[in-house]
């Protein structure tokens, strides 16, 4: 088999296997023992891949390759089986046990808010959409007394991103710190969805509710 195929072979099939479950059994991979024994197993791998001598270190091999040692992918691993329950709004204590992963292995962008959701289905629909194209051409639309006026405004500078929500009559404001990573598409996806959930909460029935972005 030819080298790119024992790498193939090892990164989507064999490392995968040993991955399966890391959740559960990462911290075994903590332990010096089961250091070792992964580190045979890539080692083998490594030689296989590069056809290196045998006296060849691994770690100089790993990096030649760009393999991350077997007990660091396997706690990553752990990390981010135990985020996507986090962003699923599974409930769990991350301190204690097997969820602790979440304190031993940090990393910034694991803490962000995610803009993954869970897909809702509503087959009654209780509202009606009207784009008004009067008043985005008009430069000064009179608004109608019964109607709800909701601004959007989102913001990104160096120090952060953030977006803002203004209903007028009666005023009220909200404001979103998004964090550094936040794009400015995901602020305002984020914006609209709390100006809904706003408008939800209100249990606003029979309104007409404007929207400006």
């Amino acid at each position: 088999m030819e080298k790119n195929g024992v790498h193939w072979l090892y990164t989507r099939v064999i490392r995968p296997f040993i991955l399966h479950g890391a959740l559960v059994w990462w911290p075994k991979a903590m332990q010096k023992t089961t250091k070792t024994q992964l580190g045979r197993i890539q080692r083998i791998a490594c030689l296989a891949i590069t056809g290196a001598m045998k006296s060849t270190p691994t770690a100089a091999m790993e990096t030649l390759l760009n393999l991350t040692p077997l007990n660091l992918v396997i706690q990553a691993e752990a990390r981010m089986a135990l985020y996507r329950l986090h962003i699923h709004k599974q409930p769990a204590k991350f301190k204690a046990g097997l969820l602790s992963i979440w304190k031993n292995v940090s990393d910034p962008l694991l803490e962000m808010r995610a803009d993954h959701m869970t897909p809702v289905y509503y087959y009654s629909k209780v509202f009606s959409v009207i784009i008004d194209w009067d008043h985005w051409k008009n430069k000064d639309p009179v608004f109608p007394e019964d109607a709800l006026i909701w601004f959007t405004d989102v913001s990104k500078a160096n120090s952060g991103t953030g977006a803002g929500i203004f209903r007028l009559r009666p005023n009220r404001s909200f404001s979103f710190p998004m964090g550094k990573f936040a794009t400015v598409f995901q602020t305002e996806i984020y914006a609209i969805l709390q100006r809904a959930y706003e408008n939800i909460r209100k249990v606003y029935k029979n309104m007409r509710i404007l929207i400006f972005f």
